[in-house]
This record gives C-alpha cells, sequence and structure tokens, in this order.
C-alpha cells in the first residue's frame, strides 16, 4: 500500500468511526426497501390468487455519499468490495439493499453480477429480486431454472414469482414438489385456466391430483378440459355443476360433439317424459339425431288424446308420409276410434289419406261412425279411389237415403259417384244439386231427359220450363218440350215450342225437314230434302227420311221406288 493510501486510512477511518456515532441513528434504521422485505417474510405461508405480489419500492438513495456515487457508476466487482469495506467499517448497508438500488437505478445487469458477487448474493431472501431481475433482463430461462431451483422461499413469494414469468406450470410443478401448499380452490381455477390458454390442458390432471377442486367454480372450463381429454363422462358430470337452465344444452353440446347418437337419445327421450316439456323440438332434435322412430313415438304421446290440428299432430302427420308403414296405419286406425265424435272424424280423414284406398274403405265400413254423411262422402271416395263401382253405389245408395244433405256434400257426392252410376242414383242426385241450388243448366236438362225416359212428361215439362227460362235458344230443350207438351196436349200445345225450334234451327238441315213435317208444312219438307239430297246423295238418313215423308203425302209407290234405289 502507498504512503498516499496509508495517509487516507489514517484521517478517513476515524472520521468514519466518528462519523458512524453521529449517524448510527439515521443509519440503524432500516430503509423502506428492507421494511418491506422483512414484512413480506412475516407473512404466514399461504397461497393467494393473482394479482401476483408486487415487487417491493426500491430504497430511497442511500446515506452514504460514497456508495450513492458508486451505485450509479461501479460495477459490480467494486460495489462487492466498497459493501465489504462499509459493513467492516461498521455501516448499515446490506447486499439486498444494495441490489434493490441497483435495480431502481436501472441497473438490472449490473444488479444481477453484484448479487453473484456477494457471499450472501444467493441467500432466499434475494431470491424473489434475482427472479424479477432475470425477467426484467430477458433472461427467462435462466429465471426458471433459478425457479425450479428454490429452496426456502416463502410460498407466496414462490407465487408471485410464477405469475411475474406467466409460467403456471413452474407453479403447479411447484405444488408437486411440496414447495408451496396445496392451492386453494381459487387458486387452482386460476392456473386451469392459465394452462388451458397456454396449450398444456394437459397438466391440469397433474393439478388436479395436487389442487383443490375448482371445476364447480367454472363448469365449462371442466367441460372443455374433459372434451380435450376425450372424457366424455367427465364432461358430463361437469355439466351437472351448471345452473339447472343450461345443463340441457349443456349435455346436447357434448353428446353431439362426441358422435354418442345413443346417449343422445337417451337424454331427449328422458327429456320429453319431464312434465311440461316441448315435444316439438325434442322431436326435431330426434330426427336430427337419426331417430325417427323415437320422434314420432314423442310426438305421438304428444298428441294425446287430442285431434289432428296441433302443431305436434301435424308434424306428427307430415313425418308419417302418404304412405304410412303398418305400425303407423295401426297407430292412425287407433286414433280413429278414440276421442269424441268430432275428434274422430278429423281422425277419420287423416287415416283414410294415408292407408291404401281399398284397405282404408273396409275399415271405415266397420267404423262406428261409418253412417255418418262426413264418413259415406270418404268412403265414396276411396270406393272411386280403388275402382269398386259396386262400394260406391252402395255407399251412395245409403248416402241419398233421404238425410238432408249440404250443398258441399252433394258437390263432392257427385265429384266422387261411381264411374257408371246408377241410373236412379244419378237421378236422386241431379235432385239433390236442384235443391241445394247448386245445380248447373246441363243438370235440369238432364233430370227432365231422365224425366222423358221415365214417361213422366208433366216432370219434363216442369224442368224444361226452369231450364228455358235461363237459356230459351237451346234447341234440344226446345224440341224435348214440344214433345212433352204433344204428349200432354197434343199437336196444338206442341206448337209454339215447334215453331221456336225451327226458328232456331238451319234452314238447310235435316232437322228443319223435320220440324217443318211436325208443323203440317209437308211440302217444304219433302222439296228441302230433295235439296238435300243432291247436295249428299248417299246420305241414308236424308233418303229415310224422304221415304217417310212421301208416305206420309200419300205417295207410297214413289218411297218404295226411292228406298229400291238404295
Amino acid at each position: 500500500m502507498s504512503a498516499r493510501d496509508q495517509r487516507w486510512l489514517a484521517i478517513g477511518v476515524p472520521m468514519v468511526a466518528g462519523g458512524g456515532v453521529l449517524l448510527a441513528a439515521i443509519l440503524l434504521l432500516p430503509g423502506r426497501t428492507e421494511v418491506l422485505h422483512v414484512e413480506r417474510r412475516a407473512q404466514p405461508v399461504s397461497i393467494a390468487l393473482p394479482p401476483p405480489l408486487p415487487l417491493p419500492t426500491p430504497a430511497a438513495a442511500p446515506q452514504v455519499p460514497v456508495l450513492a456515487d458508486a451505485i450509479k457508476r461501479a460495477d459490480a466487482s467494486e460495489l462487492a468490495a466498497l459493501t465489504e469495506t462499509l459493513q467492516a467499517a461498521g455501516q448499515k448497508v446490506t447486499t439486498l439493499q444494495v441490489a434493490y438500488d441497483l435495480k431502481a437505478a436501472g441497473r438490472g445487469p449490473v444488479a444481477l453480477a453484484y448479487l453473484a458477487a456477494r457471499p450472501d448474493g444467493q441467500a432466499a431472501e434475494t431470491w424473489p429480486l434475482r427472479i424479477d431481475l432475470l425477467a426484467e433482463t430477458g433472461q427467462r430461462d435462466a429465471a426458471a431454472r433459478l425457479f425450479d431451483a428454490a429452496q426456502g422461499v416463502p410460498g407466496p413469494a414462490i407465487v408471485a414469482a410464477a405469475y411475474a414469468l406467466d409460467r403456471p406450470d413452474l407453479l403447479l410443478v411447484a405444488a408437486e414438489r411440496g414447495t408451496i401448499s396445496r392451492p386453494d380452490a381459487a387458486l387452482s381455477l386460476d392456473l386451469a385456466r392459465r394452462l388451458e390458454r397456454a396449450g398444456q390442458g394437459a397438466m391440469i390432471a397433474r393439478l388436479d391430483r395436487v389442487g383443490s377442486d375448482w371445476r364447480p367454480r367454472d363448469p365449462w372450463l371442466a367441460i372443455r378440459v374433459a372434451q380435450a381429454a376425450g372424457d366424455r363422462r367427465a364432461a358430463l358430470a361437469a355439466a351437472g355443476l351448471l345452473p339447472v337452465n343450461q345443463r340441457d344444452a349443456a349435455r346436447e353440446a357434448i353428446l353431439t360433439r362426441a358422435g354418442d347418437r345413443a346417449g343422445l337419445r337417451q337424454m331427449l327421450l328422458a327429456r320429453a317424459q319431464a312434465p311440461g316439456a316441448d315435444a316439438l323440438p325434442i322431436a326435431e332434435q330426434l330426427l336430427a339425431a337419426g331417430a325417427r322412430d323415437d320422434a314420432v313415438s314423442v310426438l305421438a304421446a304428444a298428441v294425446g288424446q287430442g285431434g289432428p290440428d296441433g302443431p305436434a299432430a301435424r308434424r306428427l302427420l307430415y313425418l308419417l308420409g302418404p304412405r304410412p308403414g303398418a305400425r303407423d296405419v295401426a297407430w292412425l286406425r287407433q286414433r280413429t276410434l278414440a276421442g269424441s265424435g268430432a275428434q274422430q272424424l278429423d281422425w277419420i280423414a287423416a287415416y283414410a289419406d294415408r292407408d291404401r284406398p281399398g284397405e282404408a274403405a273396409a275399415f271405415l265400413a266397420r267404423h262406428p261412425l261409418a253412417d255418418r254423411t262426413p264418413v259415406l262422402l270418404t268412403r265414396l271416395r276411396l270406393a272411386q279411389a280403388a275402382g269398386d263401382d259396386g262400394a260406391g253405389r252402395a255407399v251412395l245408395a245409403r248416402l241419398l237415403d233421404g238425410r238432408a244433405l249440404s250443398a258441399d256434400a252433394v258437390r263432392a257426392a257427385g265429384d266422387f259417384a261411381p264411374r257408371k252410376p246408377d241410373p236412379a242414383q244419378l237421378t236422386a242426385l241431379l235432385r239433390a244439386r236442384i235443391a241445394t241450388g247448386i245445380a248447373a243448366p246441363r243438370d235440369r236438362m238432364d233430370l227432365a231427359w231422365s224425366a222423358w225416359n221415365a214417361g213422366d212428361a208433366p216432370r219434363t215439362v216442369q224442368l224444361l220450363r226452369d231450364y228455358l227460362a235461363n237459356d230459351g235458344d237451346d234447341l234440344p230443350a226446345l224440341r224435348l218440350m214440344a214433345d212433352a207438351q204433344a204428349k200432354i196436349g197434343g199437336d196444338r200445345a206442341a206448337r209454339p215450342w215447334l215453331e221456336k225450334a225451327l226458328a232456331q234451327t238451319p234452314a238447310d238441315s235435316r232437322a228443319y225437314a223435320e220440324l217443318l213435317d211436325r208443323l203440317g208444312r209437308r211440302r217444304e219438307a219433302v222439296a228441302l230434302v230433295e235439296r238435300l239430297r243432291q247436295k249428299t246423295p248417299g246420305d241414308r238418313q236424308l233418303v229415310a227420311l224422304h221415304a217417310r215423308l212421301l208416305i206420309a203425302d200419300g205417295q207410297p209407290g214413289r218411297a218404295r221406288m226411292l228406298l229400291s234405289q238404295q
């Protein structure tokens, strides 16, 4: 040592010692950093949920001028030597305080080197600061290694360090080693969430062994974790932890994602049996799961004793389609026998549209309501569809037994009448159409012909009067009226109608000649026929009319000659 250094020590050491006495009250008082550090160590070792414990605020600038100046400029080795010198001189200077002051001065790397150079720099009390400094300087791998080697570090400090590094896996390992006490439910939940977000969901199973049960606090997370692990049973168990109004949707989603159609089917069927269950959406879900028969059963149960017009019944009938299977047909037949009379009639209509016409007609013929007008009309339609004219005539006879029929019923009876109806039934239908006010003009004309063919001239006249009141120029009707009037009152009664018919008949026609003959204008009739024959000499009907007119005119020889030429 040089003489100059010896002189400095001779002067400086006594001054420092004297100053130490004067400044003892100040220097012996701990700085704010030391107080906070001691408080942190004095806390009980318990796991707290983040946010993590903050690092202490750096201490105020040291009161020793030489140390304050060194913290700004000196390197780690110089600071380590100065600390040792000051401590030897009795100064209250700690390694931890200097390191915190270096961190506060923005000299993190120097602080790390300083701690490495100090004999107490690796003590447990410096561990949180070292972790923080390593993370702050980008040395996260080194921080993780330091974390892994923690010995004698308080639990809260370990938790805070793991969160500072955003490494929930490190905290999990610490719990497995017993470095920290068993994480409570709150911390376990936060760790599970962080592990999932970090793509480390597989580690949650390890957390379950060393942590507390976090699932009741976040059932949806529990469901996701179980699904990621392919554990459907655990996912369903977690769904049971949800609020009641969310459980069914969650279970359905779990089973659907797992492709478990059998499980989904069982769940939906159980739901359908619950009081007040809405059958329609459940049936749709069963359909989507490929369980059509179950959907039909659910809807059928929902129909109960109701009619076919309810929402469930309409959806069911749509599902059954136009030609249901034997089991569905049997169910429809059973429905036609249950409920009120009105409901039975409604179900009969629905059933008749879905069974084979012949089989449906045979079943309805045995039904207790077989003689009701709506059922008779349905049976008539089925007989027509089956091509069974015999059955159709039998049903129509029953329908036209004198019962009161509405206009719609009469119209339907006419639409579904047999292809070969009985003439009497056809006449009865025409009368019913007239009686209900739905008759077309031709209906009266047809009925008039029926009356004429039956020899009922007065009825024929009555019907033709109504018909001709609307269509007075109809030639066939005028000629039929003339015939009916002639039968009742002779030629005189027929003459006005014959003259009306003549006015509506083309003058160069065979019909015109016939009317001339009936009006007693035979010579005109003969002359007209002769002219017509010149135009169409091969018309045998004209030849026959010509011969008849000649005979009536007293010329039989000429008539024979005419016929012999043919």
